[in-house]
């Protein structure tokens, strides 16, 4: 019988480091992400608010309700 153990070499030091230098990085990452998707989002509304409140209707959409769909259709939790 064999015995065997799963012991993984440890990490280098520098990992945590490396880590900490690519933490404002990651920041300004999402920073950025987080205004691609607002102006996306401002694109969806300006398109939405362009339509017809008949149109509206046809997508199950009531005028005062187009900036919350436009928040969830974009993954914000959270309606403006």
């Amino acid at each position: 019988m064999t015995y065997s153990t799963h012991n993984s070499p440890r990490a280098p030091l520098y990992t945590g480091v490396g880590r900490l230098a690519l933490g404002p990085l990651r920041v300004i990452e999402w920073f950025l992400q987080s205004i691609i998707d607002a102006n996306r989002m401002a694109r969806d509304i300006e398109r939405l608010l362009r339509l017809s409140d008949a149109r509206l209707a046809e997508m199950g959409l009531k005028r005062e309700d187009v900036i919350s769909h436009a928040a969830q259709a974009s993954g914000l939790r959270r309606a403006v």
